[in-house]
């Protein structure tokens, strides 16, 4: 299981933003249990593919989610599909408190 850390409060934003929208989490939720194409991720939850695809980026992009290229005998041949990574993250006043600010709010 991964476990997020941060060392940085505009780190924590950053993740705290992408999961509080609920669209999102949906999207995490639909490749949990199994790997899904955006395609069917979008039609499961009544959402534009490419949106769909925007979210899957975005997470992948945090190590929350993990696309693998897959080949089919139909167009298009070449699709990319996604599972969620266990993820846990450990939050409370004492992390907060120790993470260091961004140079831009110090001054």
């Amino acid at each position: 299981m991964l476990t997020l850390y941060f060392s940085t409060l505009p780190e924590l934003a950053r993740l705290l933003s992408l999961l509080g929208n609920e669209q999102r989490l949906a999207v995490l939720g639909a490749i949990a249990a199994e790997e899904k194409y955006a395609r069917e991720i979008a039609e499961e939850l009544g959402i534009s593919r490419p949106l769909a695809a925007i979210y899957l980026r975005q997470l992948e992009k945090l190590g929350l989610a993990e696309g693998a290229s897959r080949t089919s005998d139909e167009p298009p041949y070449l699709r990319r599909c996604y599972r969620a990574v266990p993820f846990e993250v450990v939050l409370n006043l004492d992390v907060i408190t120790s993470l260091k600010r961004s140079k831009d709010e110090t001054g």
